[in-house]
């Protein structure tokens, strides 16, 4: 029986470059993977997972901010009938400080780019993907990224999704879970667009603080 696979991913975005710097943010995003096999929901795979995660988190291709941390990876199995997590405890790889975006950033904390994934149909309900925490990219005069900026996260991204599909070879296949449906429909495409997104209303622990005058 196949089953759905979450492979959550996330860290801290600090004050400064340096781990040692204060957080300010927390980010966390996910894939969705479906399973033939349970066999693979162990530390072994989580590890592999979080390597690949890594190598595309901090290439200079992804544009993710250099204050920007991959802390976790979390990957647990599903019953895609219940939505229930079936591995317990939770299969988590850690590497708090290790692993962070590539380049400085002048961008705010909520502009993100977005990954979609589609199986190229109009089906709402096969369409998902997830945000890229605090981007480095630079934004034009147009209120876009350039053609080449964008064609760089295509790229690393590409490099994620052939070494995740070359890890899952036989057991797995990257796509998009329906609960509604009761199914991860596979994603055959994803894209970016080279319009910036904000973030700001998926903020976690940044909380404004008022100053103000009277009326």
């Amino acid at each position: 029986m196949s089953n759905l696979g979450r492979l959550v991913f996330g860290g801290n975005i600090h004050a400064g470059s340096s781990p040692s710097s204060p957080v300010t943010e927390i980010w966390e995003s996910g894939l969705s993977i479906l399973m033939v096999s349970d066999a693979y929901f162990d530390q072994g795979t989580c590890d592999s997972f979080y390597g690949h995660l890594a190598d595309w988190f901090t290439s200079a291709d992804a544009h993710i901010a250099d204050n920007v941390y991959l802390d976790y990876a979390k990957w647990n199995e599903f019953s895609l009938v219940t939505g229930h997590q079936i591995t317990d405890p939770t299969i988590v790889t850690e590497a708090a400080g290790a692993n962070a975006g590539a380049s400085s950033s002048d961008q705010p904390y909520t502009t993100s780019y977005r990954v979609s994934l589609d199986d190229s149909t109009r089906d709402p309900r096969h369409r998902g993907g997830f945000y890229v925490p605090r981007t480095a990219a630079s934004v034009q005069d147009t209120g876009r990224w350039s053609g080449a900026t964008v064609a760089a996260m295509v790229s690393a991204f590409q490099g994620l999704v052939d070494a995740l599909n070359t890890n899952l070879a036989g057991t797995g296949v990257i796509g998009v879970w329906s609960r509604r449906d009761k199914a991860v429909h596979p994603s055959n495409r994803f894209r970016i667009g080279d319009v910036p997104d904000n973030i700001s209303r998926r903020k976690n622990a940044m909380r404004e603080a008022y100053s103000g005058g009277t009326v």
